[in-house]
């Protein structure tokens, strides 16, 4: 989580996967785990970050993130994925890099 939380706040965090900011507190400290469909939208949302960190630095993932972007119709990437799209998100962060990686 330390990536995620590098680059958006708890209550954004929360937003993004359902969750408030005290579970996230929680999830981030290990004394609770997140389950269901918040367990899978933070794993999408941390999945989102590590590409963006291949990409860009620290600072840069964080002005990405809260930018509008022309790809997304003006949109920020924040508020696609509080809407759940994390595939749109994601296909953008990948052009970014040139395409899917292949691991």
């Amino acid at each position: 989580m330390a990536d995620t939380r590098r680059a958006l706040t708890l209550a954004e965090i929360g937003e993004i996967v359902g969750a408030g900011e005290r579970a996230i507190q929680k999830w981030a400290a290990g004394t609770a785990r997140p389950e269901g469909a918040k367990r899978d939208r933070l794993l999408e949302l941390q999945y989102v970050i590590e590409e963006l960190s291949d990409v860009y630095k620290p600072e840069g993932v964080d002005i990405w993130l809260h930018s509008r972007q022309r790809a997304l119709d003006g949109r920020r990437p924040l508020d696609v994925l509080k809407d759940g799209e994390f595939q749109t998100v994601l296909q953008l962060v990948q052009r970014l890099a040139g395409g899917p990686k292949v691991r």
